[in-house]
């Protein structure tokens, strides 16, 4: 794994020949830019280091019409290496590209002032003099300087050991989170097929691996793979410069903007909500006005909309809603940089907070501009407790939080486990997948569930409980996950228990309560009179105690409301075993036996077919 060095600079201060001095390699490589002398495309080019290391160069056009490779180029490095030549100064592209590298957050570099051996010592002193001003007060500030000359070697060397020291001290990424390339470069090697290469934004790739490229969702195996300068490697990681063979990719599958990653990991989306820092060189940034926007590889127009004010100032920051008119692939945290539509010049940026965000409307700004200030804070808690407050029955999910903002899984769910022991939120495991919602809201169900069940046992003290499917009836508002949560915590407080096919509150007695017993004797008895015909329901004042008796299998319900005691029930089907045996029975058959209408039959059969007592087979009922 190495380190990315960005050049930057104005055109024909030597960029490319430093490079090339640095690294041994040419990194202008098409017939054009070596016909015309100046870099039109990327160029990437390495350097080993002393330790085994290696410090891979992205040489970046230095023509204010390439400005849209430069952007491309610098998006993905870790520090720059600016050019600035003794016999010319800053320049106009040298300070659009020091704006381009403030707005990506790349603020660490050296500058190289090249050309030394065409002017004396004192204009050398008075170039280095306007840079150190220029940096003054900027994240630049402190840069250090190296004079040096590509034609004649002077000062070369101090100037690789300054940039391998620069390369120590900023450090390689991180690996982790999941694999991720944004794709600058396309090309087509015979014998091999489509490559695509770019910079490891995070992650591990192996060959093998599944890869998913967006935009278009096509998903593709590794078949080859080339890490920075070396053939001979199964594994890239982030901050790797990586040349990808994907099994099946043709070249117009892919283009510079693309990117491919982990599947299920990236996001394509239309429109974005960010925070925009508009330069003190710029014209005010007006509502639906028309840029350029570029993120990671990609540059897409847009409708820039700012969601608190009329208009965005120079040299101010606020909140800025972007209608794509490409969809790109975005993540929360990615940075951009936008440039006017015309004269195309850079004029700000700043960093992506959201994707797939609506549309801005003027009665919501506050609302959406409390949600953008939880987001850019980088408070984790505050941000998830802004996430649940509008989130409704459904909470949210680690995955989703981890889609919505820049924060990994580990950081959230932490965040989470920890809201969860204050007692703020409900945490809730389904597998692999954890949902949060608000604990108020939580409680506020349970509350009700409880509430459900007291007023059943009490208003039904003979009745079992309530039939399993009865907590979604209750909850109905709720989805599915969340009752079962709820249900799972009152049983894992013992408030609640599971009896067969029934909930109940634990303090509910499982037995009939003796001060009811008189009336349940006295409903079996006059059911029991009824012998083989029962007792209709609607002769019964109390009807709740007869469904309480049914549900507890006492008495038996058939078709109609007709109740019979299950000790008949019971007597009947016993009998029936023994007088027809393995033959079974017709309706007939069972009317006669019982000595009732077919009407009765008929109910009869169809209570024990219900039961899974008797199984039909043409016109008989063969009994279980």
């Amino acid at each position: 794994m190495g380190v990315i060095v960005g050049t930057a600079g104005h055109i024909d201060h030597g960029k490319s020949q430093l490079v090339k001095y640095l690294t041994g390699s040419d990194p202008d490589r098409l017939k054009e830019e070596k016909e015309r002398g100046i870099t039109i495309e990327l160029g990437y080019v390495f350097m080993p280091t002393p330790d085994g290391g290696l410090i891979s160069f992205i040489d970046v056009p230095g023509h204010e019409g390439f400005i849209r490779q430069m952007v491309a180029g610098t998006a993905t490095v870790d520090c720059f290496l600016l050019v600035v030549a003794a016999d010319e100064g800053i320049m106009p592209q040298t300070r659009e590209h020091l704006d381009i590298l403030k707005i990506l957050g790349v603020e660490h570099g050296i500058v190289a002032m090249t050309k030394c051996d065409l002017v004396d010592d004192d204009m050398q002193e008075l170039v280095e003099s306007e840079i150190d001003e220029y940096f003054e007060d900027s994240v630049f500030t402190g840069t250090p300087v190296y004079r040096v000359s590509s034609m004649t070697g002077a000062g070369m060397e101090e100037l690789r050991e300054a940039i391998i020291g620069l390369a120590e001290e900023t450090g390689q990424r991180q690996t982790g989170n999941r694999f991720r390339l944004d794709i600058d470069r396309i090309f087509v090697l015979e014998g091999f097929g489509t490559i695509i290469a770019g910079t490891a934004i995070s992650g591990i790739v192996s060959i093998g691996d599944e890869l998913e490229l967006q935009p278009g969702g096509g998903k593709y195996r590794v078949r080859e793979m080339r890490v920075n300068a070396n053939k001979d490697v199964k594994t890239g990681v982030a901050g790797d410069r990586i040349a990808l063979n994907l099994v099946g990719l043709q070249k117009d599958d892919a283009q510079r903007g693309s990117c491919v990653a982990e599947p299920g990991y990236l996001q394509v989306k239309g429109s974005l909500d960010t925070t925009l820092s508009l330069l003190e060189t710029a014209k005010p940034l007006k509502k639906y006005q028309r840029v350029r926007l570029h993120t990671g590889t990609a540059e897409v127009m847009a409708r820039a909309v700012p969601v608190e004010t009329e208009v965005i100032s120079p040299g101010t920051t606020g909140y800025v809603h972007f209608q794509l008119e490409t969809a790109v692939v975005v993540l929360p945290g990615d940075r951009f940089v936008v440039r006017s539509y015309s004269p195309v010049i850079t004029i700000g940026g700043g960093s992506i907070l959201e994707a797939g965000t609506r549309k801005v409307r003027v009665k919501y700004a506050s609302e959406r501009t409390s949600h953008l200030m939880a987001l850019e804070s980088g408070d984790t808690e505050s941000l998830l407790e802004e996430m649940l407050e509008h989130s409704g029955v459904e909470g949210i999910t680690v995955k989703g939080a981890e889609k919505s903002t820049s924060l990994t899984a580990e950081d959230i769910l932490n965040a989470l486990r920890g809201m969860d022991e204050n007692g703020k939120i409900e945490l809730i495991d389904e597998g692999s997948t954890h949902r949060a919602v608000r604990k108020i809201q939580f409680d506020s169900a349970t509350a009700r569930l409880v509430s459900s069940f007291t007023s059943h046992h009490e208003m039904n003290p003979v009745s079992p409980g309530l039939r399993l499917t009865a907590p979604s009836r209750i909850l109905k508002e709720y989805p599915q996950w969340f009752v079962k949560a709820v249900l799972s915590k009152l049983m894992e407080s013992s408030e609640l228990e599971k009896r067969d096919e029934w909930y109940a509150l634990s303090c509910h007695s499982r037995e009939i309560p003796s001060e009811y017993s008189e009336a349940v004797d006295d409903m079996i008895s006059r059911v029991e009179t009824g012998e083989n015909v029962g007792v209709s329901t609607e002769e019964f004042e109390n009807s709740s105690l007869a469904v309480a008796l049914t549900e507890r299998g006492i008495l038996f319900e058939l078709d109609g409301g007709v109740l019979v005691s299950s000790e008949r029930a019971g007597t009947i089907i016993t009998k029936l075993i023994e007088n027809f045996g393995e033959n079974g029975f017709t309706l007939g058959e069972l009317r006669d036996f019982l000595s009732v209408s077919r009407k009765y039959a008929l109910k009869w059969a169809e209570f024990f077919d219900s039961q899974d007592w008797t199984v039909r087979k043409g016109d008989r009922r063969i009994c279980r």
